[in-house]
């Protein structure tokens, strides 16, 4: 369910790529020419607009109109209240943020009452490098403070803030995953100073252990660690683990999928049950690589088509990764395949951008949520919107059709269901993903794809 805070920010982003403005017609040498006008700096600004693009401007200039109609409705509700009183805290709170970040000891941006004032475009966080944002940069990288464990957590650390920048720097905004961390002005600390070495407040993160509370306030990684499930980093002989919650079919679907992958020979984060949870071996530990999400790119934006024109304006075998990644997705039902949950691994060290970041965060697969009824996957939602993506992305379905697609057979599902010690029903699981793959192929081989417009509905904002 979409929170207030994140409505009205899905709400900022659409206007940030509409125009301002409004219509006008004048009548020039006895024809009607339209006009896009606008106020910017006190002046009046104009474009002509063309008979071709009319239609489109026009519906933008409504769309405009629709949402910032719903963004005054909703600052007038009690949770628009609240969420306009923490923006002017936090941008009060940004105005105090001064100092640079940094890539491990290298110095990527430098910081000034919460404005970038120069930067390394080689080495920069690829959404700083596109927004400029910093004070949602760091929000990012702070703990889902829907998560009923961060809020204990934040009440053993002492630390008093409601607000994500605030709670990210409470630890220099430093990950596991990555190398970036954010210095104040003044500080000398290198990056061995501030790197997390050690995690007291696992179990409390993970499952509200009482006994977290007993411990001195100290440096954790919980406080950027991400996300919407319970879990936690643990340290194991050197090691940064992930261990997450969940429900024993999320918990089958998250390893399935992990298993059927790792099988197919694709580049899979590898997870395995441990102490009554589901875990994963950061994948950056022991590399010079860092974890970039796609959301640097692309926001909120999870839609096939422009994840795919992003990815491969990067690069044709980042395209071809990102293809696999939904290819998997569609025969194993994972429904929520979203802009944090995959993304690039960069060079620390020379900022490139060396691949896709290994298929994870399976958890919402297959079966988490029961099993769906449509095992013949006629009616399935993911193969419609596999179809769409295919007939309206030409070059995305000859790159598929020129790859070489491992084949998923009834052997293979069968040794991993062998090696999964969870009950299921493990016919259902058979057919389900053998007529996923069936569907899958049938639509990238087809010559007559159309996309289902019927499947849209208008909404009346």
């Amino acid at each position: 369910m979409t929170t207030t805070a994140e409505r009205i920010r899905q709400i900022e982003d659409e206007l940030a790529g509409l125009p301002k403005g409004y219509i006008s017609k004048k009548t020039i040498h006895g024809k009607e020419r339209f006009y896009l006008q606008w106020m910017e700096n006190g002046k009046l600004k104009s474009r002509y607009i063309k008979a071709a693009e009319y239609d489109a401007v026009k519906a933008q200039v409504e769309r405009r109109k629709h949402l910032q109609e719903e963004l005054r409705a909703i600052n007038k509700t009690s949770e628009g209240v609240r969420e306009q009183n923490l923006r002017r805290k936090a941008a009060r709170n940004m105005l105090t943020i001064t100092g640079e970040i940094l890539s491990e000891d290298v110095v990527v941006a430098k910081v000034k009452n919460g404005e970038i004032t120069e930067y390394n475009e080689r080495l920069v966080p690829l959404y700083l490098k596109r927004t400029k944002n910093v004070e949602r940069w760091l929000a990012s990288r702070a703990i889902d403070t829907h998560r009923t464990n961060s809020r204990l957590l934040k009440k053993a650390l002492r630390l008093r803030t409601t607000d994500d920048a605030q709670t990210a720097l409470a630890v220099n905004a430093a990950t596991v995953t990555d190398r970036y961390w954010f210095r104040p002005e003044g500080s000398t600390a290198c990056y061995e100073d501030i790197r997390f070495k050690e995690n007291y407040f696992d179990s409390l993160a993970l499952r509200g252990d009482p006994n977290g509370f007993s411990h001195k306030p100290s440096r954790t990684p919980e406080l950027t660690n991400t996300g919407s499930y319970e879990k936690c980093w643990r340290l194991i002989n050197g090691e940064w683990w992930m261990y997450k919650s969940g429900s024993q079919n999320e918990y089958f679907s998250e390893l399935f999928v992990c298993l059927l992958g790792e099988k197919l020979g694709l580049d899979m984060a590898h997870y395995e049950m441990d102490d009554g949870y589901i875990r994963t071996k950061n994948f950056t530990d022991g590399t010079d690589l860092s974890l970039e999400p796609i959301s640097s790119l692309m926001d909120d934006n999870e839609d096939y088509n422009d994840c795919f024109t992003a990815i491969s304006s990067l690069s044709p075998e980042l395209a071809e990764q990102y293809l696999k990644i939904v290819w998997m997705d569609t025969i194993c039902y994972n429904m929520d395949r979203h802009t944090e949950n995959f993304g690039f691994l960069r060079d620390a060290k020379s900022g490139e951008i060396v691949s896709m970041a290994p298929n994870y965060d399976n958890n919402i697969a297959l079966i988490s949520r029961g099993y769906p009824d449509d095992v013949g996957r006629k009616n399935d939602g993911l193969i419609r919107f596999f179809k769409d993506f295919l007939a309206e992305n030409t070059v995305a379905r000859q790159m598929y059709r020129n790859m070489e697609l491992p084949v998923i057979t009834k052997e293979v599902i069968e040794q991993c269901l062998e090696e999964i010690p969870i009950n299921v029903n493990r016919e259902y699981i058979l057919s389900f993903i053998l007529n996923g793959q069936a569907a899958v192929q049938s639509l990238i081989h087809s010559e007559n794809l159309v996309k289902d417009q019927s499947q849209s509905i208008g909404l009346t904002l």
